[in-house]
């Protein structure tokens, strides 16, 4: 009896021992496990990326100390939606290689000509209170995978600069240099290009050449200040341009709502009636801020919606060969995020189902009359516009 009892305190005592083994063992595995979750409160296999602000952009952008590179090995790819924590805030944002949002909206970028990724707002930089950040720290996680894909396909086109990538344009085409045919505006008096000042696109020689075939005009430069001017190597007829005092200088953002924006622009056009016709628009490109000054003076000048997005889109076809025909989503996506916000600010609505009944005429010169330009002023810039140099 002695015996068995012992035997069934020997198997019970083995028992528990056994159990409790069995229970350290699990206890250590689920504080591994909490352990490696509770890093940053991510699971392993969600793409997370840390780095610091280094620096600040001369639009205001913020510069991280990571790279396309380092996203791409975290897990992240364009046109992924990403969280982005700075000093508690978290914002969530598309993470694109090229700004492909509205004026203002924020925005993580791998621009192809920045060396490290970019958290900003397009066309504005960001606002007051995300400047001067140098050194703090940024965390960077998935928010939705491939949130924003539809939009990076859309609008992640490249162009050449090779004059021979573009057997089907003229030279004129290949310079995006053209008349500007829109509502009231006169034969020959306002004309479009790239820059003629700097040959950075290569396109420089041929807009001196298609401009020279003008001679006398005033250019209204948007793109430079006096000082990179001075640093060029022009073309010799932009040199007579720039050396003859022919060129007014308003260097602006592609942000129209901006206050400087409006500033500089008001003060040129209060300028350009005072000088001789016809006149020449541009920026580096011909793009973007070109295409929101023309599409003012179009739309002033009586243009309607549909003329004013032809001539915008032409730009696109002949820098990217997209054009309504043959890519009407990507145009779509141009005209939502581009153009038609200009015009909503420029005319004062809000829906922007609006924008092809609205008298752009009238809600233009309120535009310009509320900014500081004077009814004589705002007369003798569409007189300028609208009357043949002919006459």
């Amino acid at each position: 009896m002695t015996s068995f009892q012992s035997r069934s305190f020997d198997h019970a005592a083995s028992s528990q021992a056994c159990w409790k083994s069995v229970f350290l063992l699990v206890l250590v595995c689920l504080l591994t496990l909490a352990t490696s979750c509770s890093k940053d409160d991510e699971p392993n296999d969600q793409p997370l990326l840390k780095g610091i602000i280094s620096s600040y952009n001369e639009y205001d952008g913020a510069m991280l100390d990571l790279t396309k590179a380092d996203m791409e090995k975290a897990g992240f790819a364009l046109g992924d939606v990403v969280s982005i924590t700075l000093d508690d805030k978290i914002f969530d944002v598309p993470y694109y290689d090229g700004y492909y949002a509205r004026s203002g909206e924020l925005l993580l970028v791998a621009y192809p000509s920045y060396s490290t990724i970019c958290f900003t707002a397009s066309n504005t930089g960001l606002p007051k209170e995300l400047r001067g950040l140098e050194g703090h720290a940024v965390t960077v996680r998935m928010k939705v995978k491939g949130g924003g894909f539809d939009v990076q396909k859309a609008m992640s086109m490249e162009y050449s600069n090779e004059r021979k990538d573009y057997p089907n344009l003229t030279d004129a085409e290949f310079a995006n240099a053209r008349a500007v045919k829109a509502g009231k505006i006169a034969s020959g008096v306002l004309h479009r290009c790239s820059t003629p000042f700097t040959d950075v696109t290569k396109r420089a020689f041929y807009v001196s050449d298609y401009l020279e075939n003008i001679k006398d005009m005033t250019v209204l430069n948007l793109a430079d200040t006096e000082e990179k001017m001075k640093g060029y190597d022009m073309p010799p007829f932009s040199r007579t341009l720039w050396d003859g005092g022919k060129v007014i200088l308003c260097p602006l953002k592609a942000d129209p709502t901006a206050e400087d924006y409006n500033n500089r622009l008001i003060a040129a056009l209060k300028e350009l009636p005072t000088r001789p016709g016809p006149y020449v628009v541009h920026c580096m490109e011909g793009k973007d801020r070109t295409g929101y000054v023309c599409a003012l003076l179009e739309g002033l000048c009586g243009a309607t919606y549909e003329e004013i997005v032809a001539d915008y889109l032409v730009t696109y076809n002949n820098y990217y060969k997209v054009n309504p025909q043959n890519d009407p989503d990507v145009c779509k996506t141009l005209l939502t995020l581009r153009l038609n916000p200009c015009l909503m600010y420029y005319a004062g609505v809000s829906d922007e189902a609006q924008l092809p009944n609205v008298d752009y005429a009238k809600a233009f010169s309120s535009y310009l009359l509320s900014h500081g330009m004077s009814q004589q002023q705002l007369d003798a810039l569409i007189q300028a516009l609208t009357v043949s140099k002919d006459v």
